[in-house]
């Protein structure tokens, strides 16, 4: 299955449960309130029925004596009261008067129960009421003294819920009017009500239903568009494409995943481009001392030339050179895969540059180079011996071949903070700045056409920078203020 399925069944699925989650809570709540409506206005009825009852109770009172409030009641007319009682339903017709207190349907009698006498009130046991609708006359009401005895209207059952209101003359309570609330919906009226509002309910809860689909559908196609950029890009990539890019201004996760693929995508592009770059540098540079050396033993062969001493150490100087560079490119390999085995040990980096730059200080002069340097004694590393060497002798002879004679090299050791600081400055030919940040690659040399300027092959720097950050440090390159360039390393400091 798709995902644009996966997510269009969520969504969809999602939406439904809510959906019925919340018409379904609605409709409990819409039940319950209409329930609670109807009995609200039975209070009201019975509050403004009071009134009438309290006046017949009060055209009848002889005195404010509440204990004869039952006789008070047995003197007014019966018949008037339960007439005032009927009048009072919410839903009342006005019937004939011949056929006040006379309702055509009367309600059903329980099996086994006695029939009703001529006169005697309806009486309504525990969950047994009339139908209620509009040609009904309305809830039962009844008439109760304050002994609670019955003197008019229907006989509810007090052991069920009851709405009471009590009855007060002169301050005090006299009578009460107590009335049944409706518990559920039994009438046609209010039945076809709910089942039109339900009804109603379904077909709106249908109708949101289409339309969280449509949008559901229209979402997983729209969520989807970047992935299937990504997509896209990923196929390029893996059919070796690399120029291809996901150009996005999108500022959340699926953006800066398509920012990651371009980065990537240049990555793998420029690695492929070195790996070429490689190989061509690496053909070359073996390729022109293998050249020598064959033009070389053709013409002994052909007798051009005669095998002595100095022909020998042409050959020899010829293979020395490719040794040097084979040495290179496996020690680089090793420090590139973490091959290089390194012993770490509190050492005195100011005595081993000392002893560095006695040892180059004749070659320097030889070459035409003035060599000043000023060290702080004292300053240990945690470093292995021979790669620091290996580091300075690398430095060195890199500035001694890329200087040009007469000139001058300036060797600077100091402490900054917590760090030692290397600093090698010297005179022209320099490189620019962008030329600069190109230095430490392999095989990079700044002529265009490879003029050679020793026997190196242009690994030197290459493998100072992974000494250097094997040691934790740092090697930048820069234009010197001296006119050619400054190499700077910076290592931690040991502390004591």
């Amino acid at each position: 299955m798709q995902i644009s399925q996966k997510l269009f069944l969520a969504f969809v699925g999602l939406t439904s449960i809510v959906l019925i989650a919340t018409l379904s809570l609605a409709r409990w709540s819409f039940d319950q309130g209409f329930l609670d409506f109807i009995n609200n206005l039975e209070q009201e009825r019975l509050a403004s029925l009071s009134i009438d009852v309290m006046t017949l109770y009060a055209a009848s009172s002889p005195s404010t004596n509440s204990d004869q409030s039952t006789d008070v009641w047995r003197s007014v007319n019966k018949s008037t009261l339960n007439q005032v009682i009927t009048t009072h339903s919410p839903f009342y017709r006005q019937p004939k008067l011949a056929n006040i207190g006379a309702p055509k349907n009367p309600p059903p009698r329980l099996s086994g129960s006695p029939p009703r006498q001529p006169g005697e009130p309806q009486r309504f046991p525990r969950h047994i009421r009339p139908p209620f609708d509009e040609q009904d006359l309305g809830l039962p009401t009844g008439l109760y003294s304050a002994d609670k005895v019955h003197i008019a209207g229907d006989i509810i059952d007090d052991s069920i819920d009851i709405i009471s209101l009590p009855l007060k003359f002169n301050q005090q309570i006299v009578g009460y009017l107590i009335s049944s609330p409706i518990r559920e919906n039994q009438s046609s009226s209010a039945t076809a009500f709910a089942q039109q509002q339900r009804w109603i309910s379904i077909g709106i809860g249908l109708v949101c239903l289409l339309l969280a689909s449509a949008l559901a559908w229209w979402l997983s196609r729209f969520l989807l568009v970047p992935v299937k950029h990504v997509m896209q890009g990923i196929t390029h990539l893996s059919e070796g494409d690399y120029e291809q890019r996901l150009a996005t201004t999108r500022a959340d996760e699926l953006g800066q995943l398509m920012v990651n693929i371009d980065h990537l995508a240049m990555t793998l592009a420029k690695n492929r481009s070195a790996k070429n770059r490689w190989l061509a540098d690496i053909s070359h540079e073996l390729r022109t001392p293998l050249s020598i050396l064959c033009g070389e033993i053709d013409s002994i062969k052909a007798g051009i030339r005669a095998f002595d001493q100095h022909q020998l150490h042409s050959i020899e100087q010829e293979v020395l050179r490719m040794k040097h560079l084979v040495d290179d490119l496996y020690e680089l390999s090793l420090s590139d895969v973490g091959g290089l085995r390194y012993h770490f040990k509190p050492h005195n980096i100011s005595e081993s540059l000392d002893s560095i730059l006695s040892t180059l200080s004749t070659s320097m002069q030889d070459k035409g180079l003035t060599l000043t340097h000023q060290i702080t004694p004292m300053l240990f590393v945690s470093a292995d011996v021979r790669r620091l060497e290996q580091l300075f002798m690398n430095l060195f002879m890199n500035a001694m071949v890329y200087t040009d004679s007469p000139g001058q090299i300036d060797v600077q050791l100091a402490q900054q903070d917590n760090m030692v600081c290397l600093t090698l400055n010297d005179t022209k030919p320099s490189a620019t700045e962008a030329e600069c940040e190109h230095l430490f690659e392999a095989l990079y040399r700044q002529d265009a056409a490879r003029t050679r300027r020793g026997s190196g092959a242009g690994l030197g720097l290459t493998i100072c920078k992974n000494i250097v950050e094997a040691h934790n440090g740092k090697i930048s390159a820069m234009p010197s203020p001296m006119g050619g360039l400054c190499i700077k390393v910076q290592l931690p400091l040991l502390r004591k």
